[in-house]
Protein backbone atom coordinates (compact mmCIF):
# COMPACT_ATOMS: atom_id res chain seq x y z
CA UNK A 1 0.00 0.00 0.00
CA UNK A 2 2.69 2.68 0.71
CA UNK A 3 4.18 1.78 -2.12
CA UNK A 4 1.35 2.86 -4.23
CA UNK A 5 0.83 6.01 -2.68
CA UNK A 6 4.55 6.80 -3.15
CA UNK A 7 3.68 5.84 -6.96
CA UNK A 8 0.30 7.89 -7.12
CA UNK A 9 2.23 10.89 -5.59
CA UNK A 10 5.12 10.59 -8.10
CA UNK A 11 2.81 10.64 -10.90
CA UNK A 12 0.87 13.74 -9.11
CA UNK A 13 4.21 15.40 -9.10
CA UNK A 14 4.99 14.52 -12.62
CA UNK A 15 1.87 15.60 -13.64
CA UNK A 16 2.02 18.85 -11.68
CA UNK A 17 5.59 19.63 -13.34
CA UNK A 18 4.10 19.08 -16.62
CA UNK A 19 1.69 21.68 -16.16
CA UNK A 20 3.88 24.04 -14.85
CA UNK A 21 6.40 23.35 -18.09
CA UNK A 22 2.99 24.43 -20.28
CA UNK A 23 2.94 27.41 -18.93
CA UNK A 24 3.80 30.63 -22.08
CA UNK A 25 3.04 33.97 -20.12
CA UNK A 26 2.00 36.58 -22.71
CA UNK A 27 1.80 40.23 -21.99
CA UNK A 28 0.14 42.85 -23.84
CA UNK A 29 1.20 46.49 -24.29
CA UNK A 30 -2.01 48.37 -24.80
CA UNK A 31 -0.72 51.32 -26.03
CA UNK A 32 0.00 49.42 -29.06
CA UNK A 33 -3.07 50.10 -31.56
CA UNK A 34 -1.33 53.90 -31.70
CA UNK A 35 1.59 52.66 -33.84
CA UNK A 36 2.14 53.35 -37.25
CA UNK A 37 1.96 51.13 -40.30
CA UNK A 38 2.30 47.48 -39.84
CA UNK A 39 3.57 48.23 -36.12
CA UNK A 40 -0.23 48.89 -35.46
CA UNK A 41 -1.47 45.77 -33.02
CA UNK A 42 -5.01 45.59 -31.98
CA UNK A 43 -6.56 43.02 -29.70
CA UNK A 44 -7.95 40.96 -32.60
CA UNK A 45 -4.38 40.82 -33.93
CA UNK A 46 -3.69 38.44 -30.75
CA UNK A 47 -3.27 34.44 -31.69
CA UNK A 48 -5.14 33.15 -28.77
CA UNK A 49 -3.96 29.18 -28.76
CA UNK A 50 -0.01 30.26 -28.64
CA UNK A 51 -0.63 31.46 -24.33
CA UNK A 52 -1.85 29.89 -21.76
CA UNK A 53 -1.95 33.34 -19.93
CA UNK A 54 -2.36 36.31 -21.30
CA UNK A 55 -1.71 40.00 -19.11
CA UNK A 56 -3.04 43.29 -20.29
CA UNK A 57 -0.44 46.48 -19.29
CA UNK A 58 -1.13 48.88 -17.69
CA UNK A 59 -4.02 50.12 -14.95
CA UNK A 60 -1.82 52.04 -12.56
CA UNK A 61 -1.96 53.64 -9.13
CA UNK A 62 -3.26 57.13 -7.79
CA UNK A 63 -3.72 57.82 -4.38
CA UNK A 64 -4.58 53.92 -2.69
CA UNK A 65 -6.80 52.98 -5.69
CA UNK A 66 -5.85 50.80 -9.25
CA UNK A 67 -7.32 52.86 -12.17
CA UNK A 68 -7.57 52.23 -15.57
CA UNK A 69 -7.41 55.03 -18.57
CA UNK A 70 -8.79 52.32 -20.59
CA UNK A 71 -11.33 50.12 -19.61
CA UNK A 72 -14.17 50.40 -22.63
CA UNK A 73 -12.14 51.48 -25.83
CA UNK A 74 -9.75 49.71 -28.48
CA UNK A 75 -7.21 47.51 -26.40
CA UNK A 76 -8.88 48.26 -23.61
CA UNK A 77 -10.06 45.89 -20.74
CA UNK A 78 -13.05 44.95 -21.61
CA UNK A 79 -12.35 44.25 -25.26
CA UNK A 80 -9.08 42.40 -24.13
CA UNK A 81 -11.32 39.60 -21.64
CA UNK A 82 -13.81 38.97 -24.96
CA UNK A 83 -10.52 37.07 -26.32
CA UNK A 84 -11.59 34.42 -23.47
CA UNK A 85 -14.45 32.99 -25.76
CA UNK A 86 -11.80 32.36 -28.64
CA UNK A 87 -9.58 30.28 -25.94
CA UNK A 88 -11.94 29.62 -22.59
CA UNK A 89 -9.18 27.64 -20.90
CA UNK A 90 -6.63 30.46 -21.07
CA UNK A 91 -6.15 32.86 -18.00
CA UNK A 92 -6.62 36.53 -18.27
CA UNK A 93 -4.90 38.95 -16.21
CA UNK A 94 -3.94 42.79 -15.43
CA UNK A 95 -1.19 44.09 -14.03
CA UNK A 96 -0.32 47.61 -12.39
CA UNK A 97 2.73 49.34 -12.74
CA UNK A 98 5.69 49.31 -15.19
CA UNK A 99 8.51 51.35 -15.49
CA UNK A 100 6.78 54.96 -15.31
CA UNK A 101 4.07 54.05 -12.89
CA UNK A 102 6.58 52.83 -11.19
CA UNK A 103 8.82 55.84 -10.33
CA UNK A 104 8.71 57.93 -7.28
CA UNK A 105 7.19 57.70 -3.76
CA UNK A 106 3.06 56.11 -4.62
CA UNK A 107 4.03 52.60 -4.36
CA UNK A 108 6.10 52.80 -1.33
CA UNK A 109 3.28 55.35 0.28
CA UNK A 110 0.95 53.02 -0.58
CA UNK A 111 2.12 49.91 1.26
CA UNK A 112 3.24 51.46 4.60
CA UNK A 113 -0.18 51.12 6.36
CA UNK A 114 -2.49 48.16 6.79
CA UNK A 115 -5.36 50.76 5.84
CA UNK A 116 -3.57 52.03 2.59
CA UNK A 117 -3.21 48.27 1.54
CA UNK A 118 -7.14 47.62 2.09
CA UNK A 119 -7.92 50.49 -0.13
CA UNK A 120 -5.64 49.06 -2.53
CA UNK A 121 -6.59 45.33 -2.30
CA UNK A 122 -10.41 46.54 -2.19
CA UNK A 123 -10.17 48.68 -5.37
CA UNK A 124 -8.19 45.85 -7.28
CA UNK A 125 -10.64 43.45 -6.26
CA UNK A 126 -13.30 45.49 -7.50
CA UNK A 127 -11.70 45.96 -10.79
CA UNK A 128 -11.07 42.26 -11.04
CA UNK A 129 -15.06 41.28 -10.42
CA UNK A 130 -16.25 44.35 -12.91
CA UNK A 131 -13.90 43.17 -16.25
CA UNK A 132 -14.29 39.39 -14.63
CA UNK A 133 -10.37 38.49 -14.83
CA UNK A 134 -8.96 35.65 -13.96
CA UNK A 135 -5.76 37.67 -11.30
CA UNK A 136 -3.76 40.40 -11.17
CA UNK A 137 -0.13 41.17 -11.90
CA UNK A 138 2.29 43.16 -9.77
CA UNK A 139 4.93 44.80 -11.64
CA UNK A 140 6.44 47.36 -9.10
CA UNK A 141 9.70 48.35 -10.48
CA UNK A 142 11.17 47.97 -8.14
CA UNK A 143 10.71 47.84 -3.95
CA UNK A 144 13.38 50.30 -2.43
CA UNK A 145 14.65 51.58 -5.83
CA UNK A 146 13.46 54.72 -7.97
CA UNK A 147 11.69 56.57 -5.35
CA UNK A 148 11.23 53.57 -2.68
CA UNK A 149 12.73 52.90 0.75
CA UNK A 150 14.08 50.30 2.54
CA UNK A 151 10.78 49.32 4.43
CA UNK A 152 9.40 48.50 0.79
CA UNK A 153 11.16 45.32 1.01
CA UNK A 154 9.28 43.79 3.76
CA UNK A 155 5.85 45.70 2.99
CA UNK A 156 6.10 44.29 -0.23
CA UNK A 157 5.81 40.50 1.29
CA UNK A 158 2.73 42.08 3.05
CA UNK A 159 0.80 43.74 0.27
CA UNK A 160 1.37 39.97 -1.42
CA UNK A 161 0.16 38.12 1.61
CA UNK A 162 -2.83 40.13 2.32
CA UNK A 163 -3.85 40.23 -1.85
CA UNK A 164 -3.28 36.51 -1.85
CA UNK A 165 -5.86 35.81 1.54
CA UNK A 166 -8.44 37.98 -0.23
CA UNK A 167 -8.08 36.55 -3.81
CA UNK A 168 -8.78 32.90 -1.88
CA UNK A 169 -11.71 34.21 -0.40
CA UNK A 170 -12.82 35.93 -3.93
CA UNK A 171 -12.81 32.72 -5.43
CA UNK A 172 -9.36 31.59 -5.81
CA UNK A 173 -7.92 34.68 -8.54
CA UNK A 174 -4.56 34.11 -9.70
CA UNK A 175 -1.79 36.43 -8.17
CA UNK A 176 1.64 36.77 -10.08
CA UNK A 177 4.32 39.41 -9.98
CA UNK A 178 6.89 40.25 -12.71
CA UNK A 179 10.29 40.97 -11.30
CA UNK A 180 13.90 42.34 -11.47
CA UNK A 181 16.08 39.41 -12.55
CA UNK A 182 19.50 40.27 -11.76
CA UNK A 183 21.11 40.20 -7.94
CA UNK A 184 22.24 43.90 -7.58
CA UNK A 185 18.31 44.92 -7.66
CA UNK A 186 16.53 41.71 -6.70
CA UNK A 187 18.90 40.99 -3.62
CA UNK A 188 17.76 44.67 -2.68
CA UNK A 189 13.92 44.97 -3.35
CA UNK A 190 12.84 41.24 -2.40
CA UNK A 191 12.58 38.82 0.17
CA UNK A 192 12.33 35.98 -2.50
CA UNK A 193 11.31 33.18 -0.04
CA UNK A 194 8.27 35.00 1.68
CA UNK A 195 7.28 36.40 -1.60
CA UNK A 196 7.36 33.21 -3.52
CA UNK A 197 4.92 31.95 -0.66
CA UNK A 198 2.26 34.15 -1.95
CA UNK A 199 2.69 34.12 -5.67
CA UNK A 200 0.91 31.64 -7.83
CA UNK A 201 3.98 32.47 -10.50
CA UNK A 202 6.68 34.44 -10.89
CA UNK A 203 7.48 36.06 -13.90
CA UNK A 204 11.32 36.49 -13.88
CA UNK A 205 12.26 39.65 -16.40
CA UNK A 206 15.33 38.09 -17.59
CA UNK A 207 16.38 40.79 -20.21
CA UNK A 208 18.08 44.29 -20.42
CA UNK A 209 20.89 43.27 -18.98
CA UNK A 210 22.57 45.33 -21.29
CA UNK A 211 21.33 48.70 -22.96
CA UNK A 212 22.43 51.94 -24.45
CA UNK A 213 22.74 53.55 -21.12
CA UNK A 214 26.09 51.46 -21.33
CA UNK A 215 29.25 52.41 -23.88
CA UNK A 216 29.54 49.37 -25.03
CA UNK A 217 27.90 46.79 -27.04
CA UNK A 218 26.64 43.30 -24.61
CA UNK A 219 23.89 41.13 -24.80
CA UNK A 220 20.42 42.15 -23.16
CA UNK A 221 19.21 38.28 -22.40
CA UNK A 222 22.08 35.95 -23.24
CA UNK A 223 21.28 32.43 -22.14
CA UNK A 224 24.79 32.23 -20.74
CA UNK A 225 27.19 34.16 -19.17
CA UNK A 226 28.08 36.33 -15.94
CA UNK A 227 24.69 38.37 -16.13
CA UNK A 228 22.43 36.04 -18.17
CA UNK A 229 19.11 33.90 -17.96
CA UNK A 230 21.06 30.76 -16.29
CA UNK A 231 22.81 33.28 -13.23
CA UNK A 232 19.83 35.31 -12.64
CA UNK A 233 17.66 31.81 -12.49
CA UNK A 234 20.46 30.37 -10.26
CA UNK A 235 20.12 33.03 -8.19
CA UNK A 236 16.24 33.12 -7.67
CA UNK A 237 16.22 28.98 -6.69
CA UNK A 238 19.23 30.01 -4.63
CA UNK A 239 17.19 32.63 -2.77
CA UNK A 240 13.99 30.10 -2.39
CA UNK A 241 12.09 30.60 -5.37
CA UNK A 242 10.37 27.08 -6.10
CA UNK A 243 11.22 25.63 -9.56
CA UNK A 244 7.78 25.09 -10.46
CA UNK A 245 6.84 28.91 -10.26
CA UNK A 246 9.83 30.62 -11.87
CA UNK A 247 8.32 31.93 -15.14
CA UNK A 248 11.54 32.83 -17.73
CA UNK A 249 11.30 35.98 -19.06
CA UNK A 250 12.25 36.24 -23.08
CA UNK A 251 11.87 39.62 -24.62
CA UNK A 252 10.64 40.31 -28.37
CA UNK A 253 12.56 43.17 -28.80
CA UNK A 254 16.15 44.13 -28.94
CA UNK A 255 18.78 46.52 -27.53
CA UNK A 256 20.61 48.92 -30.06
CA UNK A 257 23.79 50.81 -29.99
CA UNK A 258 25.73 53.46 -32.44
CA UNK A 259 28.87 51.72 -32.83
CA UNK A 260 32.26 54.25 -32.44
CA UNK A 261 33.98 51.82 -35.28
CA UNK A 262 31.81 49.92 -37.72
CA UNK A 263 34.69 47.54 -38.32
CA UNK A 264 34.87 46.53 -34.25
CA UNK A 265 31.99 44.75 -34.12
CA UNK A 266 32.23 41.82 -31.86
CA UNK A 267 29.89 42.01 -28.37
CA UNK A 268 31.82 44.24 -25.93
CA UNK A 269 32.85 47.14 -28.49
CA UNK A 270 32.89 50.40 -27.35
CA UNK A 271 29.65 51.82 -28.79
CA UNK A 272 28.91 55.84 -27.33
CA UNK A 273 24.79 56.44 -27.94
CA UNK A 274 21.86 54.27 -28.44
CA UNK A 275 20.85 52.88 -31.92
CA UNK A 276 18.30 54.43 -34.11
CA UNK A 277 14.77 54.25 -33.77
CA UNK A 278 12.45 51.76 -35.82
CA UNK A 279 9.58 53.15 -37.65
CA UNK A 280 6.96 51.18 -35.40
CA UNK A 281 8.40 51.57 -31.88
CA UNK A 282 9.96 54.79 -32.45
CA UNK A 283 12.49 54.12 -29.18
CA UNK A 284 16.22 55.13 -29.55
CA UNK A 285 18.42 51.68 -28.27
CA UNK A 286 15.36 49.36 -28.96
CA UNK A 287 13.98 48.11 -32.15
CA UNK A 288 11.34 45.44 -31.86
CA UNK A 289 11.47 42.08 -33.53
CA UNK A 290 8.74 43.24 -36.13
CA UNK A 291 10.87 45.83 -37.06
CA UNK A 292 14.17 43.58 -37.19
CA UNK A 293 12.43 41.09 -39.45
CA UNK A 294 11.15 43.33 -42.02
CA UNK A 295 14.93 45.12 -42.31
CA UNK A 296 16.29 41.38 -42.33
CA UNK A 297 14.22 40.30 -45.52
CA UNK A 298 15.34 43.62 -47.32
CA UNK A 299 18.89 42.14 -46.37
CA UNK A 300 19.86 45.01 -44.19
CA UNK A 301 21.73 43.45 -41.49
CA UNK A 302 24.13 40.89 -40.99
CA UNK A 303 23.13 38.06 -38.68
CA UNK A 304 25.84 36.70 -36.18
CA UNK A 305 25.69 34.15 -33.20
CA UNK A 306 27.71 34.38 -30.20
CA UNK A 307 28.29 30.43 -29.11
CA UNK A 308 29.44 31.67 -25.49
CA UNK A 309 26.46 33.36 -24.86
CA UNK A 310 23.97 31.35 -26.74
CA UNK A 311 22.89 34.92 -27.99
CA UNK A 312 22.35 36.20 -31.52
CA UNK A 313 23.18 39.97 -32.56
CA UNK A 314 22.84 41.84 -35.55
CA UNK A 315 25.33 44.57 -37.32
CA UNK A 316 24.16 47.00 -40.02
CA UNK A 317 26.77 49.60 -40.78
CA UNK A 318 27.33 51.34 -37.60
CA UNK A 319 24.31 49.75 -36.12
CA UNK A 320 24.52 46.85 -33.26
CA UNK A 321 21.74 45.00 -32.00
CA UNK A 322 21.29 42.46 -29.45
CA UNK A 323 18.44 40.27 -29.66
CA UNK A 324 16.76 37.07 -29.38
CA UNK A 325 15.45 34.74 -32.66
CA UNK A 326 13.96 31.47 -33.12
CA UNK A 327 17.35 29.62 -32.38
CA UNK A 328 17.85 30.64 -29.25
CA UNK A 329 14.55 30.93 -28.16
CA UNK A 330 13.99 27.46 -28.87
CA UNK A 331 17.60 26.72 -26.79
CA UNK A 332 15.80 29.09 -23.74
CA UNK A 333 12.89 26.91 -23.85
CA UNK A 334 15.03 23.64 -23.78
CA UNK A 335 16.73 25.15 -20.96
CA UNK A 336 13.17 25.71 -19.05
CA UNK A 337 11.96 22.45 -19.49
CA UNK A 338 15.57 20.54 -18.64
CA UNK A 339 15.20 22.67 -15.48
CA UNK A 340 11.84 21.98 -14.86
CA UNK A 341 10.92 25.42 -14.38
CA UNK A 342 7.32 27.16 -14.35
CA UNK A 343 7.42 28.07 -18.24
CA UNK A 344 8.43 30.86 -20.35
CA UNK A 345 6.60 34.62 -20.86
CA UNK A 346 7.48 37.22 -23.31
CA UNK A 347 6.99 40.99 -23.25
CA UNK A 348 5.54 41.33 -25.37
CA UNK A 349 3.03 40.23 -28.06
CA UNK A 350 2.83 43.00 -29.84
CA UNK A 351 6.17 43.10 -30.95
CA UNK A 352 6.60 39.21 -32.13
CA UNK A 353 6.46 39.28 -36.03
CA UNK A 354 2.18 38.96 -36.19
CA UNK A 355 3.10 39.59 -39.80
CA UNK A 356 5.57 36.35 -40.92
CA UNK A 357 8.18 38.74 -42.18
CA UNK A 358 11.28 36.23 -40.73
CA UNK A 359 8.65 33.21 -41.98
CA UNK A 360 6.48 32.16 -39.63
CA UNK A 361 3.75 34.19 -38.24
CA UNK A 362 4.56 35.09 -33.98
CA UNK A 363 8.01 32.97 -34.76
CA UNK A 364 8.91 33.55 -31.17
CA UNK A 365 5.34 32.49 -29.66
CA UNK A 366 5.84 29.14 -32.01
CA UNK A 367 8.93 28.55 -31.00
CA UNK A 368 7.84 27.94 -27.64
CA UNK A 369 5.23 26.34 -27.73
CA UNK A 370 7.09 24.22 -29.91
CA UNK A 371 9.12 22.82 -26.81
CA UNK A 372 7.43 23.66 -24.06
CA UNK A 373 4.10 22.77 -25.76
CA UNK A 374 4.41 20.51 -28.22
CA UNK A 375 3.97 22.31 -31.19
CA UNK A 376 5.19 22.20 -34.40
CA UNK A 377 9.11 23.44 -34.58
CA UNK A 378 9.74 26.69 -36.64
CA UNK A 379 11.86 27.27 -39.10
CA UNK A 380 13.24 30.86 -39.38
CA UNK A 381 13.99 32.08 -43.02
CA UNK A 382 17.11 33.11 -43.36
CA UNK A 383 18.53 36.59 -44.15
CA UNK A 384 18.44 37.08 -47.93
CA UNK A 385 21.44 37.72 -50.19
CA UNK A 386 20.19 41.93 -51.51
CA UNK A 387 20.46 42.38 -55.05
CA UNK A 388 22.78 45.55 -55.83
CA UNK A 389 20.83 48.04 -56.90
CA UNK A 390 22.43 52.22 -58.07
CA UNK A 391 20.90 54.51 -55.39
CA UNK A 392 19.94 57.75 -57.30
CA UNK A 393 20.92 60.94 -54.71
CA UNK A 394 18.45 61.93 -52.68
CA UNK A 395 17.13 65.10 -53.54
CA UNK A 396 18.03 67.19 -50.91
CA UNK A 397 21.70 67.35 -52.22
CA UNK A 398 24.35 67.99 -49.85
CA UNK A 399 25.73 71.97 -49.59
CA UNK A 400 29.65 72.58 -50.41
CA UNK A 401 30.31 72.39 -46.84
CA UNK A 402 28.72 68.87 -46.50
CA UNK A 403 30.86 66.09 -44.71
CA UNK A 404 32.69 68.49 -42.31
CA UNK A 405 32.61 67.20 -38.78
CA UNK A 406 31.29 70.02 -36.44
CA UNK A 407 29.91 67.50 -33.77
CA UNK A 408 29.80 63.82 -32.89
CA UNK A 409 27.24 62.51 -34.79
CA UNK A 410 26.31 61.17 -38.16
CA UNK A 411 25.84 63.75 -41.36
CA UNK A 412 25.68 62.93 -45.37
CA UNK A 413 28.53 62.20 -47.30
CA UNK A 414 28.28 64.36 -50.03
CA UNK A 415 30.51 61.72 -52.22
CA UNK A 416 28.03 58.95 -52.07
CA UNK A 417 24.59 57.94 -50.75
CA UNK A 418 26.13 56.76 -47.65
CA UNK A 419 27.11 58.53 -44.37
CA UNK A 420 29.89 59.62 -42.17
CA UNK A 421 30.18 59.25 -38.39
CA UNK A 422 31.96 61.62 -36.93
CA UNK A 423 33.74 60.70 -33.58
CA UNK A 424 35.17 62.92 -31.02
CA UNK A 425 39.16 62.36 -30.90
CA UNK A 426 39.87 64.09 -27.66
CA UNK A 427 42.42 66.44 -29.36
CA UNK A 428 39.82 69.22 -29.94
CA UNK A 429 38.39 67.42 -33.44
CA UNK A 430 36.80 64.86 -35.37
CA UNK A 431 37.81 61.16 -36.59
CA UNK A 432 35.76 60.56 -39.49
CA UNK A 433 34.63 57.00 -40.38
CA UNK A 434 32.50 56.86 -44.24
CA UNK A 435 29.68 54.18 -43.97
CA UNK A 436 27.32 52.78 -46.80
CA UNK A 437 23.96 52.29 -46.46
CA UNK A 438 22.24 48.83 -47.91
CA UNK A 439 21.84 48.56 -51.43
CA UNK A 440 19.03 50.63 -52.80
CA UNK A 441 19.19 52.68 -49.45
CA UNK A 442 20.37 56.20 -48.97
CA UNK A 443 21.35 58.40 -45.57
CA UNK A 444 18.61 60.80 -44.79
CA UNK A 445 20.05 63.34 -42.40
CA UNK A 446 16.71 64.82 -41.37
CA UNK A 447 15.86 61.02 -39.73
CA UNK A 448 19.36 59.34 -39.58
CA UNK A 449 18.98 56.84 -40.53
CA UNK A 450 19.45 55.18 -44.35
CA UNK A 451 16.05 55.17 -46.44
CA UNK A 452 15.19 54.60 -50.00
CA UNK A 453 15.46 57.83 -51.90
Amino acid sequence: MRALNLLVLSFLASALTAAAENRIVCYFGSWANWRPGNGKFVTADIDTSLCTHFIWTFVTLQGNQVVSSNGEGVNGLREFIQLREKNPSAKFLVAIGGAVDSHGPKYSNMVSTASSRKQFIDSTVALLKQYKFDGFDVDWEYPTRNGGVPADRNNFVLLLKELKERFTQEGGLLLTAAVAAGTWTASQAYDIRAISQHLDFVNIMTYDFAGSWEPRTGHHAGLRGDLSVESCVKYWLDQGCPKEKLVVGVPTYGKTWTLADANNNAPGAPAPSAGQAGPYVREAGSLGYNELCEQIREGQWTLRFDEKARAPYAIKGNQWLSYDNVKSVTEKANYIKEQRLGGAMIWSIETDDKSGACGEKFPILKALNAVLRGGQPVQQSPAPTPTPKTAEAPKDSPSPTAGQCTKAGNIADPSSCGYITCVDNGAGGFTRYQRQCAPGLCYKASADYCDRP
